[in-house]
C-alpha cells in the first residue's frame, strides 16, 4: 500500500538518517535501559557488518545533550521512546572512529591529528555549554594530549558529564600487526606507546565509555 513501503538501510550507519528516511529498523533501544542500570564502561566485540556502528549512532542520539530536543522525533514508536531513563540527553559525547586514522606511516602523528580534529569538533558542538571562545581556546591547544587535559579541566569546572564512544578501536592496530609484525604492535600498545598513553587519559575523564571493535 502507498505510504507503507520501508527500505532496508543498506550502507547506512547513521541512526538519525535511518529514522528520518523511514528505513527498516530492528528495535534494540531496550538495551539502553540495561546499559543505564549496569556498568559504566563497555567493550563490544563483534564481526564486521554486525551493526556496531549503527548501534553507537543510536547511543549517541539518545545520550547527547546537544540532541536532547530531538528525542521524541528520533525515538517515537521505539521501546525506549515510551520509557526514557534519567540519563537521556545528559552527556556531552566525544565520538571517535579509529578506522579514520590515516595510514601506518607516521602513525602517531596521524592518530594525534585525528583525535585533535575530533576534539576541535567537540568544542564547536558544545561551546554553548561552556563559555564564548571555548572552541577557539580548544583549537589553540597543541596536540590531542593537551586538548584532552583542557577538556578535562573545563568539564570539571562546569560539572559537565562526558561520554566517550569509540568505534573500530582496534582498526589501525590490526593493520600494524598484520603489516609490520608483533614487535611494532607491542611497542604501540604497551609500556609507553602512544596508544596506551591516550587510553590512560581516557580512564579518569569520562563518566561512561563504550567501545566496539
Amino acid at each position: 500500500m502507498e505510504g507503507t513501503f520501508r527500505r532496508y538501510p543498506i550502507g547506512i550507519q547513521s541512526f538519525e538518517r535511518l529514522r528520518n528516511d523511514n528505513c527498516v529498523y530492528i528495535d534494540k533501544t531496550a538495551l539502553i535501559y540495561q546499559l543505564t542500570h549496569t556498568d559504566k564502561v563497555y567493550f563490544l566485540s563483534r564481526p564486521r557488518r554486525f551493526g556496531k556502528s549503527i548501534f553507537l549512532s543510536m547511543l549517541r542520539a539518545y545520550y547527547d545533550i546537544a540532541q536532547k530536543e530531538k528525542f521524541r522525533k528520533r525515538f517515537e514508536g521505539l521501546w525506549i521512546g515510551g520509557q526514557p531513563t534519567p540519563l537521556q540527553g545528559k552527556y556531552q559525547i566525544l565520538y571517535l572512529d579509529f578506522s579514520r586514522v590515516g595510514g601506518i606511516g607516521a602513525l602517531d602523528r596521524n592518530f594525534d591529528d585525528y583525535c585533535s580534529g575530533a576534539l576541535n569538533n567537540f568544542a564547536l558542538i558544545y561551546e554553548p555549554y561552556y563559555y564564548p571562545g571555548f572552541e577557539k581556546d580548544m583549537k589553540e591547544q597543541f596536540g590531542s594530549a593537551n586538548k584532552l587535559n583542557f577538556l578535562d579541566w573545563q568539564a570539571h569546572n562546569t560539572g559537565a558529564a562526558l561520554y566517550l564512544i569509540i568505534d573500530e578501536y582496534d582498526n589501525f592496530t590490526n593493520v600494524v600487526l598484520n603489516e609490520q609484525g608483533n614487535e611494532v604492535y607491542h611497542a604501540l600498545t604497551h609500556a609507553s606507546g602512544f596508544y596506551r598513553e591516550v587510553f590512560k587519559k581516557f580512564k579518569g575523564m569520562f563518566e561512561r565509555i563504550f567501545m566496539t571493535g
